[in-house]
């Protein structure tokens, strides 16, 4: 790998060999150590110099878009943009965005607004979309997802149902709000603590969680703690602070999620059913004194795939491509502003690649087409395609190191 000397990052990574086979009802999995980013270079940690990757090429396709958070695909090439205020827009390539009626009333606060949006694998036939918003005041608001056909012709939302709507709380931020949704008809959704630490270990509790429900709203039989009067029906995991990426990876089946932590500790992470993911009692992140939160490890919790130590880089939007036994984790960076590419042999991290760093702004979302492309969505207000001609993955097979 190239060392840059524009570089100023070390990166620790411990890699050991793993296998892994994980569909979302797997049980217990061979794990690597997990590896680790150093933000920051201690002087007395010896370790490899992070180079940044070759100079991607950001296309810039529309704009202006006002706070955007999330994109999605449509079959017939165009995009839905939401605008966190509480705005949808339809962007036809070569063409001006056109806004889309029948959005509901959201809560625009600090973190709060309309947050995501998917297209249902059916889309073709049923035009059926999801999306995440806040609703409600500031003294106490909810997490929604709506379900709602959508009407290109008249560029409206008709037949809107409320499927979801999760414990209020007065906070604004801290959140959550990702939506992936499956071919087998499950929607998942993230769901922050609210600033509120004990909240992600109390399981009568949705916030700090990732729930799965159908996609017309109903709760699965299978969900993990649907038998216990002491929890919410629709958890599929707890323990998470705030998740701001969550995708499936289409190849092998897992489902694949980012959270912020407080002062460093933002991890990736494998989604497991019924697993607690730690936060508060297990993390590698530490108070804003660098005072430690809880301990690294805790018996009965899951350890992330990767984490980012001493300072965070503030994770938000997930893509995840996989190709035999390599895949490539796609993520944005909003305190750093910038494209983040982590590659996995075997789920264990063997490289990480920085780009486009204070170039674009605050990176909030991150998606790959069905041809592969991928695309950005930064809070500058604009999209952008990313020309992946330059990388230099190509020599990945004998790069088992950093």
């Amino acid at each position: 790998m190239k060392i840059l000397s524009k570089c100023a990052w070390i990166l620790a990574v411990l890699v050991a060999p793993w296998i892994f086979s994980d569909p979302l009802l797997a049980g217990e999995i061979q794990r690597c150590p997990p590896s680790s980013t150093n933000t920051v270079a201690p002087p007395d940690q010896p370790g490899l110099v992070l180079a940044e990757g070759p100079d991607l090429v950001a296309v810039r396709l529309t704009a202006p878009f006002d706070l955007p958070w999330s994109l999605a695909f449509l079959p017939n090439g165009s995009f839905l943009i939401t605008e966190r205020p509480g705005r949808l827009q339809h962007v036809r390539p070569g063409s001006e965005s056109r806004e889309v009626s029948g959005i509901p009333q959201v809560l625009h606060d600090k973190h709060g607004g309309l947050l995501d949006i998917a297209v249902d694998p059916g889309f073709a036939a049923n035009g059926l979309v999801y999306m995440s918003y806040l609703q409600g005041d500031l003294n106490s608001s909810t997490m929604r997802v709506m379900r709602a056909r959508y009407d290109e012709r008249n560029e409206a939302l008709a037949d809107q149902k409320v499927i979801f709507e999760g414990t209020p709380a007065p906070a604004t931020d801290q959140i959550g709000g990702r939506i992936v949704v499956t071919q087998d008809g499950y929607l998942f959704l993230t769901l922050g603590d609210r600033w509120d630490r004990a909240r992600p270990q109390n399981l009568a509790d949705h916030a700090g969680s990732i729930v799965r429900i159908r996609t017309d709203g109903s709760i699965p039989e299978d969900n993990p703690f649907r038998a216990r009067v002491d929890a919410r029906d629709e958890i599929w995991s707890y323990g998470h602070r705030n998740p701001q990426g969550l995708a499936l990876d289409r190849i092998t089946g897992q489902l694949w999620e980012i959270e912020h932590g407080n002062r460093g500790g933002d991890e990736l992470n494998i989604i497991q059913r019924g697993r607690n993911y730690g936060w508060p009692i297990a993390t590698y992140s530490t108070e804003d004194d660098e005072s430690p939160i809880g301990t690294k490890e805790v018996p009965g919790t899951q350890q992330p795939v990767h984490y980012w130590v001493p300072l965070s880089i503030a994770p938000s939007g997930l893509a995840i491509e996989t190709q035999a036994s390599r895949t490539t984790v796609w993520l944005g960076s909003l305190s750093r502003q910038m494209v983040v590419k982590l590659t996995l042999a075997g789920n264990c991290v063997v490289r990480e690649k920085h780009y486009l760093k204070g170039q674009l702004g605050r990176i909030r979302d991150i998606r790959i087409d069905p041809n592969g492309t991928v695309y950005i969505l930064p809070e500058n207000g604009a999209l952008y395609r990313l020309e992946r001609s330059l990388d230099d993955d190509d020599d990945w097979p004998d790069k088992r190191r950093l």
